[in-house]
């Protein structure tokens, strides 16, 4: 069963980036934590990418966009699906990156 994801996870691009969790409600707190919901992850930046900048690459530097499969529509905070640790994203990076879930941060399952 996949964990529900809180602002205590550890969320990488595949460079070494580390994404910021900033959660937009904190209201509903999982294990130490406010959980992250859709879209709290659009637009986080990223901080501490080691790929080159060059004239066909670029750092990541926030996230742009979450994959479908990423939430879980049965459990909701204010009507907004929770993040779980099967959680992907695209970045702004060329070529682009795809974030994923070191740490959720909970081991409450979904």
């Amino acid at each position: 069963m996949p964990a529900i994801v809180n602002t205590n996870a550890t969320i990488m691009c595949p460079h070494g980036g580390r994404v910021t969790l900033v959660p937009r409600q904190t209201q509903v707190v999982i294990q130490g934590g406010p959980a992250l919901c859709e879209p709290d992850l659009i637009g986080a930046a990223i901080v501490g990418c080691t790929q080159p900048a060059s004239p066909g690459s670029k750092p990541c530097t926030f996230v742009v966009s979450t994959m479908p499969g990423s939430s879980s529509p049965q459990i909701t905070v204010g009507g907004r699906p929770v993040y779980l640790d099967t959680l992907t994203g695209m970045t702004d990076g060329v070529p682009p990156g795809i974030v994923t879930v070191v740490n959720a941060g909970s081991t409450v399952g979904a």
